[in-house]
């Protein structure tokens, strides 16, 4: 063979293997849905796909807005013989105040002429507006999220972990020691807001059965009130926040100030 067209041969047949991703929709398997389906101001809110296993790639998936629409974009350019099985996989896209967004899936990948891209799914959600406090009610709601492991930075060890729902509930365990330096775990639930930065409730101690036993008896569990709990959220220097923790146990009551903790 000519040696010119040997090499237009090769040139070709490698232009068809960066090409073929691109060519064919084998990375994203199913229709794109969003979830939840229908979301609340600061909720989280994740686009679920159906994808090869093999060909995706969740380290070069991204997440940006262009022209006001969520753009996610999936690599292509990652070829697979056999094709691997069908997953379903959540691409978190972030929480959003009320209003209708729409949602593009852009498939991307390289070839001799350089970066592709193509329209590979949509997907639209409505984030709905926050429930109405019962009439005659007053009902306060938080404007920020507290969600996170908080801590005082001058006593590592302990700490208190926060979920904060995005309908206002707030679930949170608190992990000290007693007197005797034995662990001990709380809950606080289920509690309410008393302004927008206050929230109080009851603390719970919970025991049962040993974790490793052959088998788990709900009926050993054993859920009893405790005490109280109160959390004062603060806006600090630096764009951090302080909660001041008050809180008490069989009687005894602590006061503490603590911030989240950056992970």
């Amino acid at each position: 063979m000519h040696p010119t067209r040997s090499f237009a041969a090769s040139l070709a047949l490698l232009g068809a293997v960066f090409a073929h991703p691109a060519a064919q929709a084998t990375v994203v398997r199913t229709p794109s849905v969003v979830v939840p389906a229908s979301p609340q101001p600061f909720e989280v809110v994740n686009l679920r796909m159906g994808v090869d296993s093999c060909e995706f790639s969740p380290n070069e998936v991204v997440v940006k807005t262009a022209a006001g629409v969520i753009q996610v974009l999936v690599n292509e350019g990652v070829a697979c013989s056999p094709p691997g099985q069908l997953v379903e996989v959540d691409v978190r896209l972030g929480a959003y105040p009320e209003g209708t967004y729409n949602v593009e899936v852009i498939g991307y990948s390289n070839s001799l002429s350089g970066p592709v891209q193509r329209l590979v799914d949509r997907a639209q959600f409505s984030v709905g507006p926050r429930a109405p406090a019962p009439l005659g009610t007053l009902r306060y709601v938080p404007l920020a999220d507290y969600t996170g492991h908080w801590w005082n930075a001058q006593e590592s060890g302990w700490g208190l972990s926060i979920h904060q729902s995005a309908r206002d509930t707030l679930f949170a365990t608190l992990f000290v020691y007693d007197a005797q330096g034995r662990a001990q775990w709380f809950t606080i639930q289920p509690g309410g807001w008393t302004s927008s930065t206050r929230w109080e409730g009851p603390l719970y101690r919970t025991t049962g059965p040993h974790f490793a036993g052959a088998s788990f008896d709900p009926r050993l569990v054993l859920v009893q009130a405790t005490g109280s709990a109160v959390l004062e959220f603060r806006a600090a220097a630096g764009g951090t926040t302080t909660a001041r923790f008050t809180y008490t146990v069989d009687g005894v009551t602590t006061v503490k100030t603590i911030t989240r903790i950056a992970l």
